[in-house]
């Protein structure tokens, strides 16, 4: 009878289902061609990925729009900033002040003066020309001279050079306690690189070339007695775009390790680990190489990086619904491949393409979020999802039928499709059985889960928000800065003097020709803000142009103490301004302009934390109001890494909130049409909103700041985190269609289709958590995703099936007609 009805089906595929049959069939029958395209695929995506470039700005991180952004482009544009890196130089024995030492100095000066894309007129230590010494020769006599001449122009030749050197940066408090620390076993180097070029005719530099360059010359010039170390923000973000990939690409095969190992588990079969990665990786690499396509050769943030775990995530789920339908359902009940492939490739394109266009919703909302490192993670795996809804349904058709005779015949195949239903399937069907007709048990099971999500989530009310990069781009988790050199050469650099995070002031006039800074009130304002900020406790060294004319005026008034003020009238300001211009010209251009109109006050800060960042530039801002309150210039607080990370936390807490809205708002929005209704893709949300919450909140508990990395964990909640209720609420509609009973329904799809969802989000739960040791950034966000990935899942699957059975045949299953158990296997058969 079977038999017959193949060959002449009363009820074969019809409308939309006989199109993708027929689809689906020719894919089988060309899949020859079929695999040479993705042979294709595969080689112009590799080519286009080994083409992209990464150029990791962080100053370009915020949104363009915010007023410190702003700021410090005006900054940088003048004066530099952009870029700072401290170099130290510290001695086992002894002091800085010895032939040999002095000659590392400056070396190494003049090794920095040499790399590309270095501000030459921002570099500062003993051996530059800014660096001066101040002598009275002849002193008391009526020959009695000033000299103001460079501390150590050439290299010290002898044991008396190195004495007069030694006495004269003490003598200088421009330079003692600046660029020699008080013990005088440390000297640091300042410099700052272009980020940008201005007017295109200036070097450009980046991070990772900055991080390259000074990591050259400190182990050029590393030898036994002496320690060479940098630190900055270039210098935190270039190691962790190079040195740091390491681990990247280390995290990345263990997880595919994990994920292909769950996988075997699962299936235990060749094709059910390689044809499930196969979909993932070419989605990753199609994310790139799409990329690379429409927006140019240039990552502009290697948060792009993270883009390729959650592409391959979203695959390997996919694809295991799609195998675990084959192989365990349609084969079975078939027994012919190629129609077991046309009927699962029908039955579970909808849900997979619902599912597959959620997963794509807030990654999408990522990409229009004005934060560069959040859009360019949005922009690569948005695409790469994009990609996987072609792979997923073209692709994976003509390497299943490529593969499914050979793995058929496999003895294990024959002996699984004997055995009945196993164990956790017979538990399953009791437990949800059980809770569905019980109403009593499904209200205190969503009781407990509300009232653990309001436990585990109420600290996220009040924990801060924002990017402390000291700490952000090491592992949380593992405190894995206590033993990462970067981190320890920058909290040595800031223990001697004072911090390495630039905090830039700009002081402008209102009027271009009014030389502001020879106003003696103005000149005083900057004074007395310098000597504010100097007051603060995470600022180490402050420099401004009223500390250096004061230090001039003692001088030339031999060394009285009672002229280290600043002057009161035009004239003499204006003289010390153009004695420190005429002595070096183009030496003080990171300090004042030509015209003396505009100058920076610049000072670094020990820390980027927020609540220090927020208290300091809030401070600074207020006593710069009041010191410049009714003068005739422009002051703005704040500029430098300090300014950025302000501009960074102040915006981050508003999009991380608002992208998450967005993402859950677009996932209900894409759902209703269809879905085919407005109230089941809010019932979908619930479990999903739940789970992010309590997630966020183990997170928190865990010591994980919420920062930019958080939102891929996220964008994975609205994304993957829904596919399971999807493919859940298909396989209802199904069992409905066959059964006719909604309860008997509910139970019976939940029951299904656990090996499939247990085996997908098992391998992605675990795959995201045995990232958690790796000491980078990749560690908190692998054990965050896979944190918010269990929640959800847990929930969805507990708290659906009682929301459904509450809400009824009507909500749920919609219009879907009853074609009866029977007449269900004709028409399947039928249709094969």
């Amino acid at each position: 009878m079977e038999s017959e009805i193949a060959r002449r089906p009363d009820r074969p595929y019809t409308g939309f289902d006989l199109r993708l049959a027929n689809l689906a069939r020719f894919l089988i029958r060309h899949r020859r061609g079929a695999m040479v395209l993705q042979v294709i695929i595969f080689v112009a995506c590799i080519l286009g990925t080994l083409s992209l470039r990464l150029h990791d700005d962080p100053n370009a991180w915020p949104p363009r729009s915010d007023r410190f952004v702003q700021l410090n482009d005006r900054i940088t544009q003048h004066f530099g900033g952009g870029n700072s890196v401290s170099i130290e130089i510290s001695v086992d024995k002894g002091t800085v002040f010895t032939l040999q030492n002095l000659h590392t100095i400056k070396d190494v000066t003049d090794a920095i003066y040499a790399i590309h894309g270095v501000i030459p007129y921002t570099v500062r230590s003993l051996s530059a020309l800014e660096a001066k010494r101040f002598d009275l020769e002849n002193k008391g006599t009526p020959d009695e001279t000033l000299v103001m001449a460079p501390l150590m122009p050439d290299y010290p030749r002898t044991e008396a050079e190195v004495r007069t050197i030694d006495a004269a940066a003490v003598d200088n408090p421009l330079v003692y306690g600046v660029l020699v620390s008080k013990d005088k076993k440390s000297a640091l180097i300042l410099a700052d690189f272009r980020s940008a070029p201005i007017g295109g005719r200036l070097d450009t530099t980046e991070p990772v070339a900055i991080y390259t360059a000074i990591n050259q010359v400190l182990h050029q010039f590393q030898r036994p007695g002496i320690q060479l170390r940098a630190a900055g923000t270039p210098i935190i973000i270039g190691w962790v775009n190079s040195y740091g990939l390491r681990y990247v690409a280390a995290a990345f095969a263990v997880f595919i390790l994990i994920i292909a190992l769950i996988l075997w588990y699962g299936f235990r079969r060749l094709s059910g680990v390689l044809l499930p990665l196969r979909v993932s990786l070419l989605g990753a690499l199609m994310g790139f190489g799409l990329y690379r396509l429409f927006f140019g050769p240039v990552l502009f943030s290697a948060s792009a990086l993270l883009a390729p775990f959650i592409v391959v995530a979203a695959g390997a789920c996919h694809s295991v619904q799609f195998l675990s339908r084959f192989f365990y359902e349609e084969y079975p009940r078939l027994g012919d491949s190629e129609a077991a492939i046309v009927s699962t490739f029908v039955s579970r394109l909808r849900p997979m393409l619902v599912s597959l266009l959620c997963d794509v919703v807030p990654f999408a909302i990522m990409a229009i979020i004005p934060f560069e490192n959040i859009r360019a993670l949005g922009l690569v795996t948005g695409l790469g999802l994009i990609s996987l809804t072609i792979d997923e349904f073209v692709l994976m058709i003509p390497a299943l039928s490529a593969v499914a005779m050979r793995e058929l015949q496999n003895p294990h195949m024959a002996e699984l499709q004997k055995k009945g239903p196993g164990r956790l399937d017979v538990w399953l069907e009791r437990v949800a059985r059980r809770i569905i007709e019980r109403p009593a048990i499904g209200i205190s099971i969503i009781a407990v889960s509300v009232i653990l999500t309001a436990f585990l989530g109420r600290s996220i009310v009040t924990a801060p928000i924002g990017q402390d990069n000291t700490y952000a781009i090491h592992n949380y988790l593992t405190r894995s800065w206590t033993r990462n050199p970067i981190y320890l050469m920058e909290r040595e650099i800031s223990s001697r003097f004072g911090g390495v995070y630039t905090m830039t002031i700009l002081i402008d006039g209102l009027d271009p020709h009014g030389k502001a800074l020879e106003n003696p009130k103005v000149m005083s304002a900057i004074d007395q803000l310098a000597i504010f900020m100097r007051k603060q406790p995470s600022i180490g060294y402050v420099a401004d142009v009223g500390f250096y004319i004061k230090t001039s005026r003692e001088f030339v008034h031999s060394l009285d103490h009672s002229f280290f003020a600043i002057p009161d009238n035009r004239r003499e300001i204006g003289e010390q301004l153009e004695a420190y211009t005429a002595v070096t010209p183009g030496g003080y251009d990171w300090l004042f302009d030509q015209s003396y109109n505009s100058a920076v006050i610049e000072a670094y800060a020990s820390s980027t934390a927020p609540e220090k960042v927020r208290q300091l530039i809030g401070a600074t801002q207020q006593e710069a109001d009041r010191l410049f309150k009714g003068l005739p210039v422009e002051v703005g607080v704040a500029g430098g890494t300090v300014g950025i990370a302000e501009a960074f936390n102040r915006n981050i807490g508003y999009w991380l909130v608002m992208g998450a809205l967005l993402g859950f708002l677009g996932t209900f929005l894409l759902s209703i049409p269809f879905i085919r209704s407005i109230a089941l893709p809010a019932l979908l949300i619930i479990p999903l909103a739940l789970g992010t919450i309590a997630a966020l909140g183990v997170m928190i508990l865990a010591g994980i700041q919420l920062n930019s990395n958080a939102t891929a964990a996220l964008a994975i909640a609205s994304g993957v985190g829904i596919d399971s209720e999807v493919y859940l609420l298909y396989r209802v509609r199904e069992e409905y269609a066959r059964l006719g009973d909604f309860k008997e329904a509910l139970i019976q799809g939940f029951v299904k289709i656990r090996r499939a969802l247990m085996v997908s989000n098992g391998a992605l739960i675990f795959g995201c958590w045995v990232l958690s040791p790796i000491p980078l950034y990749v560690g908190y966000v692998g054990f965050g995703m896979g944190l918010v990935l269990a929640f959800c899942f847990v929930l969805s699957g507990v708290l659906s099936p009682i929301l459904w059975s509450w809400f009824g045949k009507r909500a749920i299953v919609g219009d879907v007609s009853v074609v009866g158990r029977t007449q269900y296997e004709l028409e399947t058969a039928a249709n094969g």
